[in-house]
Formats: C-alpha cells, structure tokens, sequence
C-alpha cells in the first residue's frame, strides 16, 4: 500500500486494495476488509468491500478521510476471508498488517 503523502489531519488520502489471485481465487471474489490506522492509535477506519471501489478483479481503492485516524505513520491491516472446505466454516481468515508508505500525517 502507497500513497505519496506528508500531509496534515483533513487529508483524504485514497488507497488501492490489491492481491495477488489465490489458486486462482481473485480479490472480487472473497469478502474483505481493511483497517487503517496510526502507530499511535488515535483512531483507525475500518472499510469492508462493500464500501470499496473495484478496479478490476485484484484491486480496489478506498479512501480515507485522516480527521478520522489522527497523526502519525500509518498502517493498514487487510483481513481476506478465502473459500477452503478443510475449515469447519468453510472459510480461511489470512490477516496481513502493512505500512501506507509515504503516509506520515501531521497536525
């Protein structure tokens, strides 16, 4: 995750959602979600797929409004619920956490 920002609280900061396809499973095919937060934890986001822009089949932008989150660098954690019949569910749960690179909001 990127975003070419230095910026102040008040900056909406717009974000694409991307992975690469799953035994080939594609991100517009699963149920998702994202958290953005900062490493002070103000405050953080969450945007699930619904409320997301599609791209195309492996990605999606959301956005975020920084009044929201705080100051701070920010991260983003990405919780993917992919199909797999060996969990009683019937879904598998992978969570990975990423720094926004570039967003280090301030004052």
């Amino acid at each position: 995750m990127e975003c070419n920002s230095n910026s102040g609280i008040g900056t909406e900061l717009k974000l694409n959602v991307g992975m690469d396809p799953i035994d080939g499973i594609h991100l517009a095919d699963i149920d998702f979600e994202v958290k953005i937060f900062s490493h002070k934890r103000t405050g953080s986001v969450t945007i699930g797929k619904d409320a997301a822009k599609k791209i195309d089949e492996d990605n999606y932008i959301v956005c975020v409004d920084t009044k929201l989150i705080g100051t701070g660098r920010y991260y983003m954690t990405f919780t993917a619920y992919i199909p797999d019949m060996d969990f009683p569910d019937g879904l598998r749960t992978e969570v990975v956490t990423v720094p926004v690179r570039g967003a280090n909001i301030s004052e």
